[in-house]
């Protein structure tokens, strides 16, 4: 039956329901929504996952799919309802998500065939989708980094930690000058930035686009905020817990003990995937800081004009500077390159071995080709890695991290002879 028959009647708010009145599922529903009342909430009943009431609502509209209704007790009436078939679920949410939303997969964790008569299944949540948290191949773009950023700023001073969790690559920085936030953020074009308020909304995740009061002129409104509570990012949590995260007593072998700003700002991220990523430990490599000394630093309008990564007519892919040079066999080496293109080197030693490793694969055709064939083989092993080290992956990622792994030995003997510094 399709909402439309009882729209009257159907409910969409559940605040304005008595709980005491409701099934025992959906009073379970409801504590689980409320806490976490800014992500849709996909909820496992038998072979699919359903959203009800708001959520329901949000699904169906997003996601152009069915908005329907359910009896939620005899004294309730129809509540709406929306659902997904668990074998789908990724592809849904991905939708969600690409949208600006954060999802929570609230599955059932014991077989219902087991459950004797009257006792509800238990569900627990699995998974906190957002933005910038996401793990699963099929949700990400190979050949760019999906970047979680953190941000925090005092007076003109700002400091801001990025990671990949998908690659495991964790970074900060520190400096002045609030335009130069906004060009790193420009640069990085982040699929989430955490900012720390003081604000009764705290959780919400502003999608681009979005206005708040609570974000200042600096930060662009093209990407989605999830705006968090001041305690994480206190100088005393964040460095507590990158010397926990890292099991370090300084935080000088990092390079940022003397940027209180950065710190602050890669602790507060650290908590941010704690919190949403549940029981999965994600492997992030050691934390390091870098400064805009070491790069060349390329603004937003420049490299528009230059079509380093798309094109200005469009906006495509297709046809820009990236497009023409990109010839990696793997996505690892499309993400480099990525990164090379819109984070110039200064120091020309560094330059100069790029430079060096270039011109050998040029002139030795044999190293090159072989080097070409046996990379073909590889697959990408930064954001398999990642989830075997999550507990994300399933069997497929298993056998193509071992396939991957058994190459290397014979990539190292490729090169062993080179002159460069591959």
């Amino acid at each position: 039956m399709t909402a439309s028959k009882n729209q009257s009647t159907t409910i969409t708010d559940h605040r304005t329901v008595d709980i005491s009145k409701l099934s025992q599922m959906y009073q379970h529903y409801i504590e689980t929504k409320e806490k976490h009342p800014h992500a849709v909430l996909f909820y496992r009943v038998g072979d699919f996952f359903e959203c009800y009431f708001a959520d329901a609502v949000t699904l169906a509209t997003e996601l152009e799919l069915v908005l329907t209704s359910k009896q939620a007790g005899a004294d309730v009436g129809r509540v709406a309802m929306s659902g997904v078939p668990h074998h789908s679920w990724e592809r849904h949410a991905t939708g969600l998500v690409e949208k600006g939303y954060a999802v929570v997969i609230c599955d059932q964790v014991e077989d219902a065939s087991q459950v004797t008569a009257g006792r509800l299944v238990k569900r627990e949540i699995t998974r906190i989708l957002t933005p910038g948290t996401l793990l699963e191949d099929g949700m990400l773009k190979a050949n760019r980094n999906n970047y979680l950023a953190a941000v925090v700023i005092a007076g003109d001073n700002w400091g801001l930690a990025y990671a990949d969790i998908s690659t495991g690559e964790f970074l900060t920085t520190q400096t002045t000058n609030l335009e130069h936030l906004t060009q790193e953020l420009m640069r990085l074009q982040p699929s989430e930035v955490l900012f720390p308020i003081n604000a009764p909304d705290l959780g919400a995740l502003l999608r681009p686009g979005e206005k708040s009061n609570s974000l200042p002129e600096c930060l662009p409104t093209t990407f989605c905020y999830a705006l968090r509570s001041q305690v994480p990012f206190s100088q005393a949590e964040a460095r507590s817990r990158l010397l926990e995260k890292f099991k370090l007593r300084s935080l000088e072998g990092l390079g940022c003990d003397h940027l209180p700003l950065a710190v602050r700002a890669a602790g507060g991220l650290l908590e941010y995937l704690e919190e949403t990523q549940k029981e999965n430990q994600i492997p992030l490599q050691p934390l390091r800081t870098y400064t805009f000394n070491d790069f060349l630093v390329v603004d937003y309008q420049t490299r528009r004009n230059l079509e380093i990564t798309q094109t200005i007519r469009d906006g495509t892919y297709h046809g820009s500077l990236l497009w023409a040079m990109n010839r990696t066999t793997t996505a690892m080496g499309g993400r480099a390159l990525r990164r090379w293109l819109l984070q110039p080197l200064l120091d020309i030693k560094g330059i100069n071995s790029r430079q060096d490793t270039i011109q050998e694969l040029i002139e030795n055709t044999t190293l090159r080709q072989d080097l070409r064939g046996l990379l073909r083989q590889i697959y990408d092993l930064e954001r398999l890695s990642g989830r075997a080290g999550s507990g994300t992956a399933n069997a497929r990622d298993l056998s193509a991290l071992a396939d991957s792994l058994s190459k290397l030995p014979q990539l190292g003997y490729l090169v062993e002879d080179a002159r460069s510094p591959f």
